[in-house]
């Protein structure tokens, strides 16, 4: 926080302050949508009528922020950034299989100009045909994938979801859309509703980059001999190297849509659309993530890179509540920074302003994600007593069947009914105090 010379506002505004700190360490978790909310340090005051620095960041008018959903997961899914995400961008796009009008926000279908014969035949396309003859009001509760987005187990999708099938044929049609209904932007970044970004430090990244250069830019995934951006983790294009990659699809469509058919992941084609149209991906993790804010490697170095340093984008896999906190989280730092030249946050910000103040107190219904198993228990104390006498340990958990998990890597974790989780809050605080100084780790390029 700014110092400054304190007056009356400044006095009333610690007041306050304290005030939502005591209501926050006397709160008891509660449940939205099913799943454990993570406790606010703040209480929500970002109404609708409430006037968002977001909106106001620099190169956000040259942005175009473009989220892709479905109509499986489109009521769980996305609300959520309706009321919190798409408020800071003032040009977005929203594609799913199905054209409707959802909550005032127009919905494009992605699926549009896939050839008609593939549409009326492909297996693919069974749950995009029953959607255009009865609507999401006739999808089945089994056809609906609530508000968690985890892959199928050994897999990094969900391959037999009829959602997930359909959703590869997405990918391409949506670039060539989105430049068809903004010409003129400098940056396009494609999201899905179960990821996050960081939008100040995501318009940092874009502002120390030339956008008149073809960029393909996300957190680097491999099929095959394609490289190519995690489509979850999300991504973002300059203006040229879509330019480029619309030009060759439209020139080669029917070709395009027999590779679609034949693949499984439609993050893939379209990083291998780029590839062949001259633009190569950007390695870009650890600055954008491909995993959930509750299952950060720290200590993690990889590509050259120390996640610790780095600025931090994106995340994936987060469930409607986690992605509300997010928000609210960033609409107050951009408010308490907002003379600040920038709003830059790195992972070590994330750990100290949003990790360290939510474990506190052990939970109840919660997974810190521990896994060494250290035996049978009778209590979460005695798993309590088994951590603090072990010197590498910093968080424990008591999981269904009286099993204590203790780890030595600092991670929030996530929601996980009959799971009681704790953290040693001094040696939580003392991994960041004693953290590997950051030398000058900026931008990937």
């Amino acid at each position: 926080m700014l110092l400054g010379q304190w007056n009356r506002a400044a006095v009333a505004a610690f007041a306050a302050f304290l005030l939502i700190s005591s209501a926050y360490l006397s709160a008891q978790r509660h449940s939205v949508n099913g799943n454990l909310r993570l406790p606010p340090l703040v209480s929500p005051k970002h109404s609708s009528a409430t006037r968002l620095p977001c909106r106001e960041l620099s190169g956000a008018d040259d942005t175009v922020v473009v989220l892709k959903t479905g109509s499986t997961e489109l009521q769980d899914k996305l609300p959520v950034h309706l009321r919190t995400t798409l408020r800071c961008y003032p040009n977005r796009l929203i594609f799913s299989d199905l054209a409707e009008q959802y909550r005032g926000e127009r919905i494009l279908d992605a699926l549009e100009e896939v050839d008609p014969m593939i549409k009326a035949s492909h297996q693919d396309f069974v749950l995009y045909r029953q959607l255009q003859t009865s609507g999401r009001a006739a999808l089945h509760i089994d056809q609906l994938s609530g508000p968690a987005s985890l892959p199928e187990e050994g897999t990094s999708g969900k391959l037999t979801n009829p959602g997930w099938k359909l959703d590869k044929w997405k990918f391409l049609p949506m670039i060539r859309r989105t430049l068809e209904e903004y010409p003129d932007k400098q940056w396009y970044v494609f999201l899905e509703t179960d990821t996050y970004i960081m939008w100040g430090t995501l318009l940092a990244y874009l502002a120390a980059l030339d956008s008149s250069k073809p960029y393909y830019i996300g957190s680097q995934s491999q099929i095959g001999d394609v490289i190519f951006a995690h489509g979850g983790s999300g991504f973002v294009a300059s203006r040229s190297a879509i330019a480029s990659a619309v030009a060759h699809y439209a020139e080669n469509k029917a070709e395009w849509e027999k590779f679609t058919a034949a693949h499984w992941a439609g993050d893939c084609v379209l990083g291998k659309l780029f590839k062949d149209s001259g633009t190569s991906l950007t390695w870009a993790w650890p600055i954008w993530q491909g995993d959930q804010i509750g299952n950060m490697e720290y200590a993690r170095v990889s590509y050259g890179h120390t996640l610790w340093c780095c600025p931090t984008v994106s995340y994936h896999h987060l469930n409607p509540s986690v992605i509300d906190d997010l928000w609210n989280f960033e609409q107050d730092w951009f408010s308490e920074h907002r003379e600040n030249s920038s709003l830059l946050l790195r992972h070590r910000d994330i750990y100290a302003k949003f990790i360290l103040p939510r474990i506190l107190d052990p939970r109840q219904d919660w997974n810190n994600l521990a896994d060494d198993d250290r035996g049978s228990v009778s209590s979460l104390d005695e798993c309590r007593a088994i951590c603090q006498n072990d010197f590498s340990c910093v968080q424990y958990s008591l999981v269904g069947n009286g099993r204590c998990l203790t780890t030595s890597d600092p991670k929030l974790g996530e929601t996980s009914p009959g799971v009681r989780s704790g953290w040693l809050f001094e040696r939580m605080q003392e991994f960041y105090d004693k953290a590997k100084p950051c030398g000058k780790e900026e931008w990937i390029m």
